[in-house]
């Protein structure tokens, strides 16, 4: 059974690489120094949860990811991307459990390819944020967004045909709120 584990973790490591959400916590230092490590923990507790014998419901992993989220990383996802990757990864458990392994590999290979960056050694680029010394506040020093383009459909906020786009909203020192905004292509 360890190689069929194996192939569900790559399906994990794929699921979570893709989390912009907890990307951006790395990203913006708020799991501190180690912030890094401590998402591949993680990304690597979640894939044992996942893997005992009775298949955990979702609204488990997604209440273990928020608790994890807001106690490591001091981050509160309000984009519903912890619901979308707990829905996602039990989805995709239970089609490798069913042995559709070929259907699994046929949806992750209609996505744009990724970065791995959820891997020891793999060098993360620090966005730098500014402590906030006075009462006003130049926007342009702040970052304006993410567009989220390389998630699976069902990742997306709005069925609308339009793009997931993260905004930051500063709601305390040291808190960043993270929501999605929908847009149309034009």
């Amino acid at each position: 059974m360890s190689q069929q584990s194996e192939q569900f973790r790559e399906i994990v490591e794929n699921i979570f690489n893709r989390w912009t959400a907890l990307k951006m916590a790395v990203e913006h230092g708020m799991g501190g120094r180690l912030g890094h490590l401590k998402a591949i923990e993680l990304m690597n507790h979640t894939y044992e949860y996942c893997i005992q014998p009775l298949t955990p419901a979702p609204e488990n992993i997604q209440d273990a990811l928020d608790d994890y989220l807001d106690m490591e990383f001091q981050t509160i996802c309000d984009d519903n991307s912890s619901q979308e990757v707990s829905v996602l990864l039990i989805k995709y458990l239970n089609m490798f459990r069913a042995g559709q392994l070929a259907e699994i590999s046929h949806e992750l290979a209609q996505l744009p390819p990724i970065t791995k960056w959820l891997r020891p050694g793999h060098k993360i680029t620090y966005v730098a944020v500014e402590e906030d010394s006075s009462s006003g506040s130049d926007d342009e020093d702040q970052p304006q967004g993410f567009t989220v383009s390389d998630l699976p459909q069902n990742f997306a906020a709005s069925s609308s045909g339009g793009t997931m786009e993260m905004q930051e909203e500063d709601i305390e020192p040291g808190w960043t709120k993270v929501t999605t905004k929908s847009r149309r292509k034009h």
